[in-house]
C-alpha cells in the first residue's frame, strides 16, 4: 500500500502519531518557518510604514494563531484528498498569482483589474487540465499495460 494510502487510512481511524517521519516534518517545519518569517518581515514592514509597529506584531500574532488553529482543524480531512490532487491545485494557484504579480510588477495592467485573476485562474486550470489529459492519452497509447504505471516504462 503506497504511503499516502497509509497515511489517509491512518487518518481515518485516527491512528496517525503526531510525527510519524521525522525527516518529513523536519523539511516541513523548516519550509513553514521560513515562509513564516518571511510574512513576519513583510507585516512589520508595513507597520513601520505607518508608523505602528505595534499594531502590526499584534496583528502578525494573531494571523499565527489563527493559521495554526485552522492547520490543526484541517488536518484530518486534508490527510484524505490525494497529495498530487492538492499538489495540482497549488500549481495552478502559484501559476496564476505569479502570472498575475509579475504582469502588475512589469507596469502593466489588468482589464478589471483584480478580477482578472479569477479569468487567469479558469485560464491556467483549463490549459493545465487539459495538458494533463493529453499527456495521459499519450501515455496509454505507448504502454500495452492501458496506461498504468510510470511514463516511458512497458509492462513485461
Amino acid at each position: 500500500m503506497p504511503r499516502q494510502q497509509r497515511a489517509a487510512a491512518q487518518a481515518e481511524v485516527g491512528g496517525t502519531p503526531l510525527i510519524g517521519d521525522a525527516y518529513a516534518f523536519t523539511l516541513a517545519f523548516k519550509g513553514v518557518l521560513l515562509e513564516g518569517l518571511e510574512v513576519a518581515f513583510i507585516v512589520l514592514t508595513f507597520g513601520a510604514n505607518q508608523r505602528n509597529i505595534p499594531l502590526a506584531a499584534i496583528g502578525a500574532a494573531a494571523a499565527v494563531v489563527l493559521v495554526t488553529a485552522v492547520g490543526i482543524a484541517a488536518r484530518a480531512p486534508l490527510a484524505r484528498v490525494p497529495e498530487n490532487h492538492l499538489k495540482f491545485a497549488v500549481g495552478v494557484l502559484l501559476t496564476s498569482f505569479g502570472t498575475f504579480w509579475g504582469v502588475e510588477g512589469a507596469g502593466g495592467r489588468w482589464p478589471g483589474a483584480d478580477l482578472a485573476l479569477l479569468a487567469i485562474i479558469a485560464g491556467v486550470l483549463a490549459f493545465s487540465a487539459a495538458a494533463v489529459s493529453r499527456l495521459r492519452r499519450l501515455d496509454g497509447a505507448r504502454r500495452p499495460d492501458s496506461g498504468r504505471g510510470r511514463v516511458g516504462t512497458a509492462a513485461s
